[in-house]
């Protein structure tokens, strides 16, 4: 029998996704498991598998298409079988569903209903959104406020937190619509769809910057002794096939600075208005790739060696530039590092990684004098910049924080001892 593969849940949030290509053609033999389509969605490139074995009877959407998750990809059945056009809904109307003659309501009389049920067939109802896509944490708030989900018209194919506050009458202010520039008048323009990585880049940054209030701390790291351990342990680390890096030791530092200063790894439940202290830690690493920035994430690195953490950070980052890094790593993230000096540059203003509390930017490292114990000495000097929501810890707060990382990273014996 003919069965309809329908585009399945993708992951936490996604509601649809494009059709990048068939890996299967009409009238192929699949296996279950098998890779049949790639789909890239807001986050990443999914290979969809098929969930069965059969002959490949129908493909449901073209190259560059929209899928949403509920949608019927394609249809699998066995070899000379075909696919079949949905059946007529049978609609039963039973006499105690309508009010006796003469009854009154708002819209007016309504005439009596027949004594025996009448059965017609009417064509299929068309649904918009046949099944749409609900976050866990909007099904909790339609919860705490009595709205039923089942009458929330979804916006762009997924019931958002606004779809369910304007079902309970407390709706925020619409928006309003900005209108386009003709840019043309002016000379020759090319005009690009916003879609994608950099889609889903627009809309968190614009909900970060209109959400949390963003103060930067800035400061130097003297990393002049983690340099000299660095060059020493490089080349066993090279044997152990990990090209060592000072990512692996940030990335620690700041782990162990959480541990000390749990509101930064916190985030503020704005439907709640209550403050998330989260119990486990996981570190954002911004890559930058041809398709835009992506930020995998390095999961419990306080249970992780060095080593083991910088073979993690080349893993996920070498999976983000070929576009097959999955959604599990790409989720989960507490806090955020993103190094512009690797690029140039000294000081940054970074823009949070929201819902997350704050982000650290990495600036180019270089020698510079500085005085020491009365001596000007040559050092190796890290710039820092800690964006932070101030709604949530305040200066001082980041401060120390930023100086729990700095005491770290100037003594390797402290972070290597996780003290």
């Amino acid at each position: 029998m003919a069965y309809e593969f329908r585009l399945p849940d993708l992951g936490e949030g996604i509601a649809e996704g494009e059709l990048v290509k068939w890996l299967v053609r009409e009238g192929d033999l699949v296996g279950e498991h098998q890779e049949i389509a790639e789909i890239e969605t807001d986050k990443a490139l999914v290979k969809v598998p098929s969930p069965k074995s059969g002959r490949v009877l129908q493909l449901g959407a073209k190259p560059g298409e929209k899928v949403k998750v509920g949608e019927v990809l394609c249809v699998i059945g066995e070899a000379g079988e075909k696919a079949v056009a949905k059946p007529k809904v049978i609609e039963t109307i039973r006499p105690f569903a309508a009010p006796k003659k003469g009854s009154s309501t708002v819209i007016g009389e309504l005439e009596e209903a027949p004594e025996e049920p009448v059965t017609k067939v009417v064509a299929p109802k068309k649904v918009a959104e046949p099944l749409v896509a609900v976050l866990p944490s909007v099904r909790k708030l339609a919860q705490e406020m009595g709205v039923d989900l089942g009458f929330v018209k979804g916006s762009g194919g997924r019931v958002t937190e606004d779809d369910v506050r304007k079902a309970a009458g407390q709706a925020a202010k619409e928006p309003s619509k900005v209108p386009s520039v003709a840019f043309d008048k002016f000379g020759r323009v090319l005009r690009l769809q916003l879609r994608g990585i950099r889609k889903t880049i627009a809309e968190n940054m614009s909900k970060s910057v209109s959400t949390a209030a963003h103060v930067t701390h800035m400061d130097f790291v003297d990393m002049t002794k983690l340099a000299a351990y660095r060059e020493r342990e490089k080349e066993a680390a090279e044997g152990k096939g990990v090209h060592l890096t000072f990512l692996p030791f940030i990335v620690k530092a700041c782990v162990l600075a959480l541990k000390e200063f749990p509101y930064v790894n916190s985030s503020l439940d704005d439907a709640t208005g209550e403050i998330v202290l989260r119990q486990y830690y996981n570190i954002g690493v911004a890559v930058d790739t041809p398709h835009g920035l992506m930020v995998p994430v390095i999961k419990s690195p306080q249970e992780k060696t060095i080593i083991e953490i910088g073979r993690d950070i080349f893993r996920v980052a070498e999976l983000c530039r070929t576009r097959e890094v999955q959604l599990k790593d790409l989720q989960g993230g507490t806090f955020t590092i993103t190094n512009i000096g690797s690029i140039g540059g000294v000081f940054a203003t970074p823009v949070i990684n929201w819902p997350e509390c704050a982000i650290l930017a990495l600036g180019r490292m270089q020698e510079s004098p500085v005085a020491v114990s009365g001596k000007f000495e040559v050092r190796k000097m890290l710039p820092i910049s800690l964006s932070f929501d101030h709604r949530i810890i305040d200066g001082a707060t980041a401060a120390k924080f930023a100086n729990a990382i700095k005491r770290r990273l100037e003594d390797p014996d402290t972070l290597l001892m996780g003290t």
